[in-house]
């Protein structure tokens, strides 16, 4: 099975509630500056679930002093360095945390409207963490925007007791594909699969050191 496919499985998986269409949705529904900051903070929690599978300890004490500020391990960025610095995660990934770190940090800290057009090359290249991501995460973002779209007029209709115009509707959406509202709501939907598509792929990468869990072994990295 490709990474791809380890992906998929796991976002069409139960397992994951709080990494599927629903946590798409609820990005999706943010602030262009929200949906940034709750994503990043997704993707670090799952950042500190694989360092806490590497680290020899699990005790409360031991974990909390490292990951918790102003420990060496409290912040997004020494997460990723920890990471990748002992060659968990590769070049790829590496850089694309980076980008979307760099987003997050313009989110946080411009006074200006923050704007996701303005960094929508930034958002392209954070999703080519593997091979045919990003096209993956531009074909699921924008179906599952039109098919939301198409769900709602068709909802519009019902709830006023009309028959519902197809043909309308397919006009409508071809429409909107390529109007700037569209194109708008397409980068935040881009944001939000990348960023989940992320976490699950972190999720794949403990699996695959999953004999880092026995500390009683020193293992050599691969």
């Amino acid at each position: 099975m490709t990474i791809q496919e380890k992906i998929i499985q796991k976002l069409d998986s139960d397992l994951y509630p709080d990494l599927n269409a629903d946590m798409i949705l609820k990005l999706t529904n943010e602030s262009e500056r929200g949906a940034v900051l709750i994503g990043t903070s997704k993707i670090e929690e799952y950042l500190e679930k694989f360092v806490l599978q590497i680290l020899p300890q699990t005790s409360k004490s031991y974990t909390k002093r490292l990951t918790n500020y102003p420990g060496p391990l409290s912040s997004f960025s020494s997460k990723i360095e920890l990471l990748y610095g002992f060659r968990y995660i590769g070049n790829k990934f590496y850089a694309s945390l980076n980008k979307l770190r760099k987003i997050r940090n313009l989110a946080a800290h411009s006074y200006d409207d923050f704007n996701l057009a303005e960094n929508a090359t930034i958002i392209s290249e954070m999703n080519e963490f593997e091979d045919d991501i990003s096209y993956l995460v531009g074909e699921l973002s924008l179906n599952n925007l039109l098919k939301f779209k198409k769900l709602k007029l068709e909802r519009i209709y019902q709830e006023k007791g009309f028959k519902i115009n197809h043909d309308y509707i397919e006009k409508t959406l071809s429409d909107f594909k390529t109007s700037d509202d569209g194109l708008k709501q397409h980068l935040i939907w881009q944001l939000s699969y990348g960023i989940v598509l992320m976490c699950l792929y972190v999720l794949v990468l403990m699996e695959e050191n999953n004999y880092l869990e026995d500390r009683e072994l020193t293992h050599p990295i691969k």
